[in-house]
């Protein structure tokens, strides 16, 4: 039950969060106007600032961009005075964020498609949608009306910035660079394509093979010792690594007293009991396979295989013997 929990709260297209009544798409004339509301208020925003001198104003000439948010913030903190003009300012900058984060929520399933692409790479789904978030908040607060795009075709740019920067940031041992993200990126994305025959496996040099390796070693996540294993959560790896469990010793052991007991058959002998029983590696033999590979009869091929199994079974007894003797 917890496990199925946690499976559903780590789901990308969780219906709990994505099928909320205000995550819905918006019709690109609803989107116009709640761009173009929002413009105005970020105007109103950044006059008020620079009549106070709070902040730059929205001065595209002099290169300067209002930071709309630190403004909002300044205005909504608690403890501010509040007369006549604060209550109207107030008032512009709670509109200002009502206006955003409905543009936002609409856009949220942009945002879980988009991280789709970092997934398993240790950050929990509820984190990536958080980060995606994020960068979604800002693309909004970088939008010009004069721009001819949707807002998700401009959003997009900032989500994936968003995200890599949050995966490079505390998630691998290695600090990668958002290049290096790029191509891991596109690497997952290849693999499900050829996974489920959509197109080929793409042809790389041997340099961008070796390139793709270190990347992936490098995001490979660390495994703490201490953390449990399995469900129950009973033991952890250091108790593994530090006692192996008897019957893996005992299998051991076996394995190295057969291969010290092979090792004293003659060549021949030792390759056709290879063969015949699949040892070292090797695929499971019929006589006739046999036969065909050392060239020789069948019949030959079954008595060399007795005189080494008799063999062997001599060789184990006296091997008992000894070690009962010592």
């Amino acid at each position: 039950m917890i496990s199925a929990e946690r499976s559903r709260n780590d789901d990308l297209s969780n219906p709990a969060l994505l099928g909320r009544a205000d995550v819905r798409v918006l019709t690109p004339e609803e989107e116009r106007g709640l761009l173009l509301e929002l413009h105005e208020q970020r105007l109103l925003l950044a006059a008020e600032a620079s009549a106070r001198r709070i902040g730059p104003a929205l001065d595209a000439e002099a290169g300067e961009r209002f930071d709309v948010q630190e403004f909002v913030r300044a205005v909504l903190a608690p403890g501010s005075p509040v007369g006549d003009e604060e209550a109207v300012l107030l008032a512009v900058a709670r509109n200002y964020n009502a206006t955003r984060t409905r543009l936002a929520m609409a856009n949220l399933r942009l945002v879980a498609h988009v991280a789709r692409r970092y997934r398993d790479r240790g950050l929990s789904a509820s984190d990536l949608l958080q980060e995606g978030f994020c960068g979604l908040l800002t693309a909004i607060d970088r939008y010009e009306v004069s721009n001819t795009t949707r807002l998700a075709s401009y959003a997009v740019w900032w989500i994936r910035q968003a995200l890599q920067r949050a995966v490079a940031a505390g998630v691998y041992p290695v600090r990668l660079n958002p290049r290096h993200l790029q191509k891991l990126a596109e690497s997952s994305n290849e693999a499900e394509a050829e996974a489920v025959a959509l197109k080929p496996r793409k042809i790389r040099s041997q340099a961008a093979e070796a390139t793709l390796k270190q990347i992936h070693a490098a995001t490979r996540p660390a495994v703490s010792l201490d953390a449990p294993l399995g469900d129950q959560g009973r033991g952890s790896l250091i108790d593994t690594l530090s006692s192996p469990p008897p019957d893996e010793v005992d299998d051991r052991d076996r394995d190295e007293r057969l291969a010290s007991l092979i090792d004293q058959l003659k060549p021949r002998e030792r390759l056709v009991v290879q063969l015949r029983f699949g040892l070292d590696g090797r695929e499971c033999h019929s006589l006739s396979q046999v036969s065909q590979i050392l060239d020789v009869s069948k019949e030959r091929i079954r008595q060399i295989q007795d005189a080494s199994l008799a063999k062997l079974r001599e060789l184990a007894r006296r091997d008992r013997a000894c070690c009962e003797v010592g």
